[in-house]
This record gives C-alpha cells, sequence and structure tokens, in this order.
C-alpha cells in the first residue's frame, strides 16, 4: 500500500495537469525525498572532485544544503502545479503534449523559472535559520560548485529528455487504445444497421405504414446517436437514450409482445462509461430471449452505483438459457464476445460481464468503476 502511495505521488510529480490524481502528502514525501538525495549528492560530488580545505565541513554544511534542496524542489513542483491551475487550459494541454516543441521549451522556462526561485529563497532563508556563513561555502568551494552548476544543468536537460520519452509513450499507448476500441465497436455498429434494416424489409412484405413508421423512427434514433456512435466515451444516461430509442424501434414491429421498463436514478445515469454498450446486450435479450416465445415478455434495464461501481442489470422474461438456440443471423452471436473484449482492453480485470439464468428467463450484470460525468435531461421508461 506506501508502495502505490508513493508511486502516486512520484508520477504525479510529473504530470502537468491543474487537478493531479495523487493525494498532497504523498507528493510532498517524494518532493522530499528528492531534495535530500539531491543534497546528498551534490556534498558527494563536491567531495570526490572537489578540493575542500574545511574541516568538518560535511557535516556542517549537510543541514543547510538540505535546507536549500527542499527550497528549490518544493518552489520548482509549487511553480509547475500554479502554472497547470492558473494558466489557460488549452496553453496547459499544449505544454503537457509532445509534440509542440514551443510548448515543450516554455514548460522548461516555467521549470528553470522554479529552480531560480528556489535558489533565492533557499539562499536568503536557510543562512538566517541555521546560522550558516554561505559565503565562506562560495569562497573555499568555487571550482566544485561551478562544476556542480554544469552537471545540474546536464541532469536537467536528461530529465527533460526522459519526461519527454515517457510521455510520448503513454501517448501513443492511448492511441493504439483508443484505435483497438474503435476497432471492436465498428464490430457492432453493422450489426446494429442490419438488424434494424432487416425489420424494416420485414415489415414492407405485408405491412408498409408501420415499416414506413419504423424507418422514420429509425432515421430520428440515427441523427440523435450517430455523434455518439463514433465516441469511445459515453455516460450511461446517453446509452440508456439509445436503448430507449431502439427498444421503441422494436415496439412498433413487436406491438403487444414488448413492453420495457427502465430504471435508473440521477448518480447511476451520470456514470461514464465505453459508448453502446447497453444496446447490444438488449437486443441480445430481444432476439434470444423474447422473440423465440410466442407471447413475447419484457425487458427491464436497471442501474444503480454500490460501493464506488456501476451496475447494470439487462433482463428478460423470455425461453431463458436452456431453451435450443436459434439461427443466427449473419453478423449476430458476437456481442457478448465483443463487448467483453472491450471491456478488458479498457478496464483490465476491474470490469466484468456476466450471463446468468433467472427463474423466468435471462439476465446480463455489467459492472465497472463508477466515475462521475454529466447528465442531461432524463428519458422517460
Amino acid at each position: 500500500m506506501t508502495g502505490s502511495y508513493l508511486g502516486r505521488g512520484w508520477r504525479s510529480l510529473w504530470e502537468f495537469r491543474p487537478d493531479p490524481e495523487a493525494p498532497l502528502g504523498a507528493r510532498l514525501l517524494v518532493a522530499s525525498g528528492m531534495a535530500v538525495a539531491l543534497a546528498l549528492g551534490l556534498m558527494s560530488f563536491v567531495e570526490v572532485f572537489g578540493t575542500v580545505e574545511w574541516p568538518n565541513w560535511w557535516w556542517a554544511s549537510m543541514l543547510p544544503n538540505i535546507g536549500i534542496c527542499l527550497c528549490i524542489v518544493h518552489t520548482l513542483f509549487g511553480v509547475l502545479r500554479l502554472g497547470a491551475r492558473w494558466l489557460p487550459a488549452p496553453l496547459v494541454r499544449r505544454m503537457s503534449g509532445v509534440r509542440d516543441i514551443r510548448a515543450g521549451m516554455a514548460l522548461s522556462a516555467l521549470a528553470l523559472g522554479g529552480i531560480i526561485l528556489g535558489l533565492a529563497v533557499g539562499f536568503t532563508i536557510v543562512p538566517i535559520l541555521v546560522g550558516f556563513d554561505m559565503r565562506r561555502m562560495f569562497i573555499s568551494l568555487p571550482a566544485p560548485l561551478t562544476k556542480f552548476a554544469v552537471f545540474l544543468l546536464f541532469v536537467m536537460a536528461l530529465n527533460w529528455a526522459w519526461w519527454r520519452s515517457r510521455l510520448r509513450r503513454q501517448q501513443l499507448q492511448a492511441e493504439a487504445l483508443d484505435a483497438r476500441l474503435r476497432l471492436l465497436q465498428g464490430q457492432i455498429e453493422p450489426h446494429l444497421l442490419f438488424n434494424t434494416l432487416a425489420n424494416i424489409q420485414s415489415l414492407m412484405d405485408y405491412d408498409p405504414p408501420r415499416a414506413k413508421r419504423m424507418l422514420e423512427t429509425f432515421s430520428g434514433y440515427l441523427r440523435a446517436g450517430l455523434s455518439q456512435l463514433r465516441q469511445t466515451d459515453s455516460t450511461l444516461q446517453a446509452e440508456l437514450e439509445m436503448v430507449h430509442s431502439y427498444l421503441s424501434l422494436l415496439k412498433i414491429r413487436m406491438e403487444e409482445r414488448l413492453s420495457f421498463h427502465i430504471d435508473a436514478d440521477d448518480e447511476a445515469r451520470s456514470a461514464r462509461m465505453p459508448t453502446l454498450m447497453l444496446q447490444p446486450l438488449v437486443e441480445n435479450a430481444i432476439h434470444h430471449g423474447l422473440e423465440p416465445k410466442l407471447e413475447g415478455g419484457r425487458v427491464s434495464v436497471s442501474a444503480r452505483v454500490d460501493a464506488g461501481r456501476l451496475i447494470v442489470r439487462i433482463a428478460d422474461d423470455g425461453v431463458g438459457l436452456d431453451a435450443p438456440r436459434r439461427r443466427l443471423r449473419p453478423g449476430a452471436g458476437m456481442a457478448l464476445a465483443n463487448l467483453r473484449s472491450r471491456l478488458h482492453t479498457q478496464f483490465g480485470a476491474d470490469a466484468s460481464l456476466t450471463l446468468q439464468a433467472t427463474g423466468d428467463g435471462a439476465e446480463v450484470v455489467l459492472e465497472l468503476p463508477f466515475v462521475a460525468g454529466a447528465v442531461s435531461q432524463r428519458i422517460a421508461a
């Protein structure tokens, strides 16, 4: 637990963002450790490469050096944190990226300004607090201090290069993840379009007015959801709106054979989640559960937040899991495997999708971490 706490603090120090995820205590603890290491490194550097004609200089200068390095490091990261919070958001995004060289140089200049300010604060406050003669140290150690200044600049340059390289790797990983999510999502979209168009085609043969009404409803559904279909992130509220539209489409065809109910409170509706996760599950419940049943049935969608987890249940009172499987249409039979793959790609083992039998049908349970987003207007269930 301690390692994770300090690890979050360490990663947070190298992220230029207004709201760091790590607690303040973790960041301060890691920064203080860096300052002590820097002070001891300075003194070791002087010991190895300098000629010090000052008895017991190591013990006499240890506390002042640590104090000065604490001022430098905490001022540096304080300046960066204030910059991330106060500078315009577009500029912060540019400075935290890896492709804008000018913004990267601006970030380096901001860091250099923090170091200079920290030096000024340290060399002003520390001598007063500990009664240490800084002028004597500069007079007796001019060459080692000059070498150390050059060494410090070299280390800063290496750190800048490492930081930019790390951000670039993270950006490439994020782009690869986004591409994989879009590929998996793109495999579901034709399935949705195919099934809806097939329903319209079947209605055209024996009930053209209903087919026309379904086509009009489907056109409105596409206009409302087309932008969301091309996103990788959504909210439960938006997903429920798509489910409501989809079930309304099917009710035109199935009429009294289909009823549905959607139940979720405002907290659950605000949850962020991958887009187009619920509609394929509802489609499975209709196709495998209710359509084989002569009298049809009911689909219920419910969602709640429990212990920091979003839990969504999609239940039907259809033929159940033990009934003979229907012959799959082209493009069908892939929803559960596809959605599980998407969840694993984005959340790893922190999300799950399970299918289980109930007394009068089947139920799918989707569980993932709860992250609050925005809530739009509520839908009628």
